[in-house]
């Protein structure tokens, strides 16, 4: 009597191998009944996933060819699992013994697992490591932009100490809740002091360089000013300056302190409103913007 495929009820069917590996490569291997290759793949994929994450929040890191490698490589390990599971299945004899993982459950369980262990792994990095912010608005302009994504960090102030120049993440002091992305200018021990316009650090007005005017947009309005390099210490940046500015101090840093402004220094809540901020208090140091492409750029100053 001729055996009919409804008395083998379990034998592996091919599209539903490749449908598995296509939710998630390894689960082809998982359903044809060689769990320990799905689980490699699996993890390969997911080891690779944070690689990429990881690679792009470097400053020096290119994004479109690193980003273009890693996924190419995801991508045909993907094809590679899916054709793999597609030949297994086509091998597997009529009378296959399902195996105790096969079964949907586990099916789920496996994504579930690789899905937390790389949100766990991400949510690390996050902490310790380095995080990604989206800039609210244009109080560090013209360096930073409203829209810009940037990278901070958090091991930066392990071992070496704040240096004037850094753009830093600090929580604001008056709510926690809430990162500040400022500039330090001054340590403890310096004398701060704007006066027409001119920041002054121990009562020397710092060196400046004039570029060029523009506009930019504060919340509902455009606002015009200069942009100049502003050299302090061994680090230059550029600042924005409008002509509604105020003169303020000069005030004294207390030790372990630091004095954080915006680079758009008339249209920023910084230290001349909420004070001096603790080293302690400083969560990260900005690295770079890695989105938009266009303005992808390194935040370290120049030395």
């Amino acid at each position: 009597m001729e055996a009919k495929e409804k008395d083998f009820p379990n034998r592996r069917k091919p599209w539903v191998a490749v449908f598995l590996s296509m939710i998630m490569p390894g689960l082809g291997q998982v359903y044809c009944g060689d769990i320990i290759n799905g689980i490699v793949i699996i993890l390969v994929i997911t080891v690779f996933s944070s690689l990429w994450m990881v690679g792009i929040m470097h400053p020096n890191t290119p994004f479109l060819p690193f980003s273009a490698m890693m996924w190419g490589v995801v991508l045909l390990a993907t094809v590679f699992a899916a054709i793999d599971a597609y030949r297994r299945a086509r091998r597997t004899r009529y009378d296959y013994k399902r195996k105790d993982y096969n079964h949907w459950v586990i099916y789920l369980a496996l994504v579930w697992i690789a899905g937390a262990g790389s949100i766990g792994y991400t949510a690390f990095i996050k902490k310790n490591i380095c995080s990604a912010f989206s800039i609210v608005n244009n109080s560090m302009a013209p360096t930073i932009l409203k829209g810009d994504r940037a990278i901070a960090g958090k091991r930066a102030y392990t071992r070496n100490d704040p240096e004037r120049g850094d753009v830093v993440l600090c929580k604001y002091p008056k709510n926690r809740k809430y990162n500040y992305i400022k500039r330090i200018v001054a340590l403890g021990g310096d004398t701060v002091e704007i006066k027409d316009g001119k920041l002054l650090i121990n009562d020397q007005p710092l060196k400046t360089e004039w570029l060029e005017k523009k506009t930019i947009q504060q919340k509902d309005k455009k606002i015009e000013g200069d942009v100049f390099w502003e050299t302090n210490g061994n680090v230059c940046y550029q600042v924005f300056i409008s002509k509604d500015g105020k003169d303020f101090g000069p005030v004294t840093i207390p030790e372990y302190h630091c004095f954080v402004m915006g680079d758009n220094r008339n249209h920023s809540k910084d230290s001349r409103h909420f004070g001096t901020i603790s080293i302690g208090a400083i969560k990260g140091k900005f690295r770079s913007i890695y989105w938009p492409l266009q303005r992808r750029a390194n935040l370290d100053p120049q030395k």
